[in-house]
């Protein structure tokens, strides 16, 4: 049914927008259905409950950063160039679907309710693509034995934040919006400059020295 299809999607392309301002706890149904223009008895139809809208959302959100990195992560390129793609996909990514970052920050700060069992495999595949990612590097000889770990944390904290509070992060770089084309850019480019710097195995960089052994 074309319609009904079309209803759901529009109904989760506003969820999300609604989820990503308020947060959980503070989105209305109410205000979901008449944004999309329907009663909030038709919301029920397609989803059970405010849980199950959020999960759908997020499920969704989820499986659009799984695919992005398949994409930029795979082929037989050297991990120094995939790590080039990926930099520059996962800036493009959350410029592009400017409610992602805001929705990861409220999950890692409001810990909502959902139902674990569907979203938590599309979470482990997301990550378990960046822990091998790193891993090939270093068994490569590209990357320097670092944590593998850490070196998501890195990339998260680099350009979740940076696009979850983009007022602040526009005045930090002096700019009028960090969506834009040029700063999205020039967001990548820097990230990219700071893990190479500590990522990229070179000549005369020594590996690290570590007074504990640290899994990675």
């Amino acid at each position: 049914m074309p319609r009904a299809h079309d209803t759901r999607a529009r109904i989760l392309e506003v969820a999300e927008r609604e989820f990503a301002t308020e947060g959980f706890a503070g989105a209305h149904l109410q205000k979901i259905a008449e944004q999309v223009g329907v009663r909030k008895t038709a919301l029920y139809y397609y989803f059970e409950s405010k849980a199950a809208l959020y999960t759908a959302v997020l499920e969704g959100m989820l499986e659009t950063f799984d695919a992005a990195l398949g994409e930029e992560l795979a082929g037989t390129d050297p991990p120094e160039k995939r790590l080039e793609r990926l930099v520059s996909g996962f800036n493009r990514l959350l410029a592009e679907h400017q409610s992602y970052a805001l929705i990861l920050i409220r999950i890692f700060v409001d810990r909502p309710g959902v139902d674990a069992s569907r979203v938590l495999p599309i979470v482990e595949r997301v990550i378990g693509r960046l822990f091998r990612f790193y891993r090939e590097g270093v068994d490569a000889g590209s990357f320097r034995r670092l944590s593998s770990r850490h070196f998501f944390q890195h990339l998260l904290g680099m350009t979740v934040f940076h696009y979850a509070a983009p007022f602040f992060s526009a005045r930090v770089l002096g700019v009028e919006d960090v969506f834009a084309t040029d700063v999205v850019a020039w967001r990548s480019d820097e990230v990219l400059s700071v893990l190479q710097d500590g990522v990229l195995r070179r000549d005369g960089k020594p590996e690290p020295q570590r007074g504990r052994a640290i899994p990675d």
